[in-house]
């Protein structure tokens, strides 16, 4: 079999006239021509028929059954095919969601290859992003001058729907007496958990200890530290506060992880998973467009063309 070229010999599937032609292989090849020339005849008809015939002749007659073979063209010879997939243009209807490469499902190895191979950077600076350890996240936060007020938040619920009165028992009965849900600090009272509304979307970051930055409280800290980015799932949310603030109420935040980390920016982030890369996934969708490549807008000139006359006139 030819490794190079794709040779057919005497096609006379259709309109097409005894046609012998090679055509290059591991190329972008396009037909072009006028209605009735033969494109159609030639890719599906001829070639992807006979590629499609062969790889389903491979099979064992029990698959065979749940596959549509297609009939063998009208053709001498042809040599060189591969097990062959085709996408047949449509005009209209289609899932705006759909594309060559999602039905092909070469999507979903793109996803996995970006996923697990690809390097991760920071969206503004551009550095590449590293994961942190434990003990550099206690550095950090040791590092922080004496007496500021340090609160440890590990996040249990990440903009969910629910009423997660299971969650907030939960808490309670593991002996934790906050938590900040949808930013608001909250006692957690046992048998009396908050009540949410179950069809909002939810944050909920559990309150794992307070400290103040002294000597002498750097065990304190890695063991709370543990402890949030258990509760955490590899995160932990360090609220700080300067010991001359002001307003109590205001706090400084940072996130950090054990997933993926900027030093440049003290930025983190979750570690890049198949759904980061999918249009069809909250995580991966544009925030615009959410995932369809298109935004829907209204034209003022084409709403109100002749903004001169009133509504009495017709403006509209």
């Amino acid at each position: 079999m030819s490794k190079d070229f794709i040779r057919l010999r005497g096609a006379r599937q259709h309109n097409l006239k005894n046609l012998s032609l090679e055509i290059p292989r591991d190329r972008l090849v396009v037909l072009t021509g006028p209605s009735g020339s033969g494109k159609s005849s030639l890719a599906f008809d001829t070639i992807f028929a006979e590629g499609q015939r062969k790889y389903v002749e491979s099979l064992s007659a029990f698959a065979r059954q749940f596959l549509d073979q297609l009939p063998k063209p009208d053709l001498d010879h042809i040599e060189g095919l591969s097990p062959a997939i085709a996408i047949e243009q449509r005009s209209s209807g289609g899932n705006p969601r759909s594309t060559i490469a999602t039905t092909t499902e070469i999507y979903d190895y793109l996803r996995l290859l970006y996923a697990n191979v690809g390097q991760a950077h920071d969206p503004a600076t551009g550095t590449p992003l590293s994961a942190q350890t434990p003990s550099q996240i206690v550095d950090k936060v040791a590092a922080l001058p004496p007496k500021t007020r340090v609160m440890l938040l590990a996040p249990v619920v990440d903009d969910e729907r629910g009423e997660f009165r299971d969650v907030l028992e939960r808490l309670s009965r593991e002996g934790f007496v906050r938590a900040r849900v949808d930013g608001q600090i909250v006692e957690l009272i046992a048998n009396k958990p908050a009540r949410l509304d179950p069809k909002a979307k939810h944050t909920i970051e559990v309150v794992v200890d307070r400290v103040i930055i002294a000597d002498g409280v750097r065990t304190r800290l890695a063991d709370s530290l543990e402890t949030s980015l258990r509760w955490g799932d590899g995160r932990v949310l360090v609220l700080h506060q300067p010991p001359d603030t002001a307003d109590a109420s205001r706090w400084t935040e940072t996130l950090h992880s054990t997933r993926m980390y900027s030093p440049a920016t003290g930025r983190s982030f979750d570690s890049p998973t198949p759904q980061h890369f999918s249009f069809n996934s909250p995580k991966g969708a544009c925030p615009v467009c959410h995932g369809l490549g298109q935004k829907l807008v209204f034209d003022p000139a084409l709403i109100v063309p002749d903004e001169t006359k009133s509504l009495d006139d017709g403006a509209v």
